[in-house]
């Protein structure tokens, strides 16, 4: 029996070549996927102490605030003390204590690093103390992409984790992806997000999270819960076609299913970008349930014409029936799964012509 633990709220095509010879990727050659769907928890430990606020202290001197005073701002990161790294607020409140609450620290600030002095002090009730509301750890709930079968590297998300209280991309020191049961969705209504609640499981892992950035997250399952799926094909970003798709994900407990989407726009892209993909929801149940897509739902696979050809990755705010989504292929390289693409596939059937 699962754990319940936490519960939490979230958000064909061809090249023509001389003396008439088409070149068609044939099914045979191209990479297939399983694909996901599932509502999938995450668990993230950052790189770092996330300095979530500052706050004054009540001394018998007065209030102060050694953290303000010192120029640490929210969204800092706390990279090192001393020059050693730091992963852990118990390490933090350690050095604290040992240093006499002097502390140099390494910090991470929009990409550039810098050294901050601070000194603590104690509060009325004696705790040494600097100040500051931190955190390094995140947990929530997003959708699976797929699962590569040969290599067990999977793709989710379709976007970046973003802590929500310092709106900077979350750097990871140690994810998982873990279990997780879907037990309501909040309804989009009048501009205002949707959501998934869910039950997340942390002693149910299913892989690791190696990677997070505005692609999706990326690492390699150590489970073979998802090996019983049936595998499908990738389209490629060419073949992606206007008109009739669908996508997966979960409304209910675990079960994953297919609600009905119109693709409206397929942009042409060479370099990777997430919004592909322009789509509406026309499933009448997706839309009376959730609103359309909610918070929660990134990742949701996109298929058409029975091949993967992306996931979900944006909504817009005031009408939750229209999102984007990124090409399966950005994905894959994200996920550094070597597939065969379409240049090799025509390549090759032009040397064999």
């Amino acid at each position: 029996m699962k754990k319940r633990v936490g519960r939490l709220l979230l958000i064909g095509a061809f090249f023509i070549f001389g003396y008439g010879t088409t070149v068609h990727a044939h099914e045979s050659e191209r990479h297939m996927l399983m694909p996901g769907g599932d509502a999938v928890g995450i668990h993230i430990q950052s790189e770092g102490l996330i300095v979530v606020d500052t706050y004054t202290i009540e001394t018998e001197c007065g209030e102060i605030s050694p953290a303000g005073d010192a120029g640490l701002l929210k969204g800092d990161i706390i990279r090192e003390i001393n020059g050693q790294p730091i992963y852990h607020i118990e390490e933090y409140k350690e050095a604290l204590i040992k240093h006499n609450g002097s502390l140099m620290l390494t910090i991470k600030r929009e990409g550039e690093t810098s050294q901050v002095a601070i000194t603590g002090c104690k509060s009325l009730e004696g705790e040494m103390t600097t100040g500051l509301y931190l955190r390094n750890k995140i947990a929530g709930i997003g959708t699976l992409t797929y699962v590569d079968p040969s290599t067990k590297k999977y793709g989710a998300l379709g976007h970046e984790i973003i802590d929500q209280d310092t709106n900077q991309i979350v750097d990871i020191y140690k994810g998982e992806l873990i279990g997780s049961t879907v037990t309501s969705v909040r309804k989009a209504v009048d501009g205002n997000p949707g959501e998934k609640i869910a039950d997340i499981y942390f002693d149910q892992e299913f892989g690791t999270i190696d990677k997070n950035n505005q692609y999706g997250i990326y690492g390699k399952m150590t489970a073979d819960d998802f090996d019983v799926k049936k595998m499908i094909p990738i389209a490629y970003r060419d073949e992606v076609e206007l008109g009739s798709a669908t996508i997966l994900t979960v409304l209910d407990g675990e079960e994953v299913e297919e609600f009905n989407i119109e693709i409206l726009e397929v942009e042409v892209q060479v370099e990777q970008d997430v919004k592909g993909i322009k789509y509406v929801v026309t499933d009448e149940r997706l839309i009376e349930e959730a609103g359309g897509i909610v918070q929660g739902m990134s990742g949701s696979p996109i298929i058409q014409n029975n091949k993967m050809v992306g996931a979900v990755t944006h909504v817009l705010i005031n009408d939750s029936t229209l999102g984007y989504g990124v090409f399966i292929e950005w994905m894959l390289e994200e996920s550094e799964i070597n597939y065969k693409k379409k240049t090799d596939v025509v390549q090759a059937h032009e040397l064999a012509a």
